[in-house]
């Protein structure tokens, strides 16, 4: 391994992708849920049980005994502090087979739109404090999601476990006055699958059932619509679901008050909708061309067709004839519909490939020079990729 290669980390509200620079997926995924005691995460180290930690328990019996879990993200946010130097350490240490003594490697994290820039402090403080790393620079995961697909300009629909996002990009950059975001994703849709479902199944294999069975309905024209479908539970049982539910289950993000969430911004074809119309004129047809949908839950079977037809419905968009939602059904873009799931993290490995990837970080010397006095705040908010 070379010291040059830098670390890439993206740390989602269900899961944790990391790896290194130039490789083509990450290393691992693994979920970002761990035990809240030491004694507990070393035991289930041990066991080899800290990567099929279920979503939805809040503890789990290990050798006897009750073992409290914490979730360290919330809705793409640090929620847990305490828990997140942990999580780091297992990353770095299990997943990367690294020292953690000392870091020799830089490292890309991949943040939310609008991100807390307190939040982009506190972990930068963690990085060189506790990790030594050489380098650190933040990037916002729709600007690498479009990356990914090949393009600096574009509308990334970012959907992933617990927030949708509708954020345009120009030339490399997110403009934030016309970011708008829907508190509702893949997480939501797990769990009215698993409430209206009538068998008590575990959140992990709803989640499954969801991505193998679960489909977004077009608007209009005829459906798939079937009244049972089958699924094999991991034992090899099978079962038979309710084919609306597995059909209607992503309903809520393209019509959220219908199910009882809030979003003044409406539903996701509603929110890019309304995002085009706050971007200035000369770029739109930019954003019209380049719809560009990452994140684990775009991969729903149907979920471009459907966000397609939703956009087409709101308001100012009804003859947008040059409208074009990638990856589209014919295909063109068989790399990117493939991988979109991992887009933010491939856009990272590509970002930190480049020559120019050492002038957007702050480095550890930038951080020794002026963190006495604070100064590197407004270093690592000013090299930051937003």
């Amino acid at each position: 391994m070379e010291a040059a290669q830098s670390i890439i980390l993206d740390l989602g509200t269900s899961s944790v992708r990391c790896g290194f620079s130039g490789e083509d997926l990450p290393r691992s995924i693994f979920p970002s849920k761990l035990p809240k005691e030491k004694e507990g995460r070393e035991v289930m180290k041990l066991l080899g049980r800290m990567e099929g930690i279920d979503g939805g328990v809040e503890s789990v019996d290990v050798g006897g005994k009750e073992v409290g879990l914490g979730e360290v993200m919330e809705r793409g946010e640090i929620k847990n502090w305490d828990l997140l130097t942990p999580l780091l350490e297992h990353t770095f240490t299990t997943h990367l087979d690294l020292s953690t003594e000392s870091l020799s490697h830089p490292i890309l994290i991949s943040e939310p739109p609008l991100a807390d820039k307190d939040s982009r402090e506190k972990l930068t403080e963690i990085m060189f404090e506790v990790f030594k790393v050489q380098g650190v620079c933040f990037c916002n995961s729709s600007v690498l999601s479009l990356f990914a697909s090949g393009r600096t300009r574009g509308m990334v629909v970012e959907c992933g476990s617990g927030k949708t996002h509708a954020v345009p990009i120009f030339e490399g950059f997110s403009l934030p006055h016309a970011i708008l975001n829907l508190p509702a994703a893949g997480q939501d849709v797990t769990e009215y699958l698993q409430k209206n479902i009538k068998d008590k199944l575990g959140y992990n294999v709803v989640k499954d059932m969801k991505h193998s069975l679960a489909n977004c309905l077009p608007v209009t024209g005829p459906n798939a619509l079937l009244s049972k479908v089958e699924y094999s539970l991991p034992d090899g049982t099978p079962i038979s679901i309710d084919g609306v539910y597995t059909s209607s289950c992503c309903d809520l993000l393209f019509n959220p008050d219908d199910y009882g969430i809030d979003n003044v911004d409406g539903g996701i074809g509603e929110m890019v909708g309304k995002c085009m119309g706050m971007v200035d004129k000369d770029v739109r047809l930019d954003m019209e061309r380049n719809v560009v949908v990452a994140g684990g839950t775009t991969m729903i079977d149907g979920f471009t067709e459907r966000l397609k037809e939703e956009i087409l419905k709101s308001e100012g968009m009804e003859d947008c004839a040059q409208l074009n939602v990638i990856p589209d059904k014919t295909g063109r873009e068989p790399g990117y519909n493939s991988q979109r799931k991992h887009a933010a993290w491939i856009g990272g490995s590509i970002m930190a490939s480049l020559d120019t990837f050492s002038s957007i970080q702050i480095t550890k010397q930038d951080y020794e020079d002026s963190g006495a006095n604070g100064e590197y705040k407004k270093l690592v908010h000013r090299k930051a990729v937003m």
